[in-house]
């Protein structure tokens, strides 16, 4: 044991002495050991990178920019597909909204604005269209670039008028020129998604969420073969109409009789189509069937003017109040108070909701006035000037349903001018 203790000593003097030992140069000299300094790196974990997006989760966080149309013209009514560009625009095809005397747009089945078209191009087949009220949702971006060959994309839209449909391709063709109707459409995206009447304007999509094109048609002659307006088309369109609006007049369908229980339609704006023309005031225009006759401008009526626009007992009245309330239900409780106390009437609803971006409040009721049931529908808002506005349109109640499309898009025709 003691020779082993020795021995480890041995060992150990011997390496000590090793390391003290002069280090020799490679040209036989010798040199003093250089000083060893030593560097501590810290290095940091990398975080991990987030795992991609998927597609069901892509689908999640946009489809609430989709929108349902239901567009109701002298022919009958269509349904298609339009998606959010802005808080009160929505994107679709010309041949979507092509002749709409009325156009209805719905989330999840509900009825969340009506809609005016402000810019409309047929040989392009795109058309913007603005609504009432702002719209909740996603809104999309049209992509900058055209797709390339191979690009995974996906259509969504209401096909058939089906609840909102999602379904999945590539892009088959660019570039492509489609005759329809005697026109040449350019640019077309073709693309092998599923689509179906209803999917027209409806935004195709790719793994990013960017539209590359808005559906325009199916070949009925093949499967597999759908085309779409190019985004690098719609887009400078879509983006000068929001600059300067071109609004659409739209037709009414021939003579509107009030005893007949028909309203016309009337166009987004400054005059124009059969049956229908518009009312210019110092503060306001709106848009009236032709058959009506403006019994009140502006009337003074000491706290504020009233204009009544009517045929018979069809009546449309826009009553402005220069010295607003503090609040759009200070300005509606008078008014409520005593139409409640009349006799007779019921009321259906009282919502909070918003006018063209305004608090507001949107009162429906029924009361009998000279012998006759009416059915009444009155905004209130107060605008951004404060002024107090209320808006009331009005019909024999057992003929409502029939013009209660026509009264919502004549009272979305309502535009301030100042006063």
């Amino acid at each position: 044991m003691r020779r082993l203790r020795a021995g480890l000593r041995l060992v150990l003097s011997a390496a000590a002495a090793v390391a003290a030992a002069p280090v020799l140069s490679s040209c036989g000299s010798t040199q003093s050991a250089a000083p060893v300094t030593t560097t501590v790196v810290e290095t940091t974990a990398a975080k991990p990178k987030a795992a991609p997006r998927t597609f069901a989760q892509l689908i999640a966080h946009v489809r609430s920019g989709i929108l349902r149309m239901e567009v109701n013209t002298c022919d009958g009514s269509d349904i298609g597909t339009g998606f959010l560009v802005g808080r009160r625009l929505v994107a679709t095809v010309e041949h979507v909204v092509d002749g709409g005397r009325t156009i209805t747009l719905k989330q999840n089945g509900k009825v969340v604005a009506h809609g005016t078209v402000i810019g409309s191009d047929s040989a392009r087949d795109l058309a913007l269209v603005r609504t009432d009220t702002p719209v909740p949702g996603y809104h999309f971006v049209l992509a900058r670039r055209a797709p390339q060959l191979g690009d995974d994309v996906a259509a969504l839209g209401f096909p058939l008028g089906l609840p909102l449909t999602v379904t999945r391709g590539s892009v088959s063709g660019t570039d492509r020129t489609v005759e329809i109707d005697g026109l040449n459409r350019r640019s077309l995206v073709q693309t092998d998604a599923a689509v179906n009447p209803g999917n027209s304007g409806g935004p195709l999509i790719t793994d990013a969420g960017n539209v590359v094109g808005l559906v325009d048609l199916k070949n009925i002659q093949g499967s597999g073969l759908a085309f779409a307006v190019s985004a690098q088309v719609a887009g400078p369109l879509l983006e000068a109409w929001q600059a300067a609006p071109q609004p659409v007049p739209v037709s009414g369908c021939g003579s509107q009789a009030p005893s007949g229980g028909q309203v016309a339609a009337p166009p987004s704006s400054n005059g124009g189509g059969n049956g229908v023309q518009t009312y210019s005031g110092t503060a306001f225009t709106i848009v009236y069937p032709s058959s009506f006759s403006v019994t009140a401008a502006e009337q003074n009526k000491g706290s504020y003017y009233d204009t009544t626009i009517q045929a018979g007992d069809y009546l449309i009245r826009i009553d402005e109040s220069p010295q607003g309330s503090a609040t759009v239900d200070q300005a509606a409780a008078p008014v409520l108070k005593a139409l409640r106390a009349q006799q007779g009437y019921v009321e259906i609803s009282v919502d909070h909701t918003t006018f063209q971006g305004y608090a507001a409040i949107r009162w429906e009721f029924e009361v009998p006035e000279h012998g006759v049931l009416l059915h009444k529908v009155d905004w209130f808002f107060t605008d951004e000037q404060g002024r107090d506005w209320g808006l009331l349109t009005q019909a024999p109640a057992g003929q409502w349903s029939q013009v209660s499309d026509a009264f919502a898009a004549i009272t979305s025709s309502f535009a301030e001018t100042g006063r």
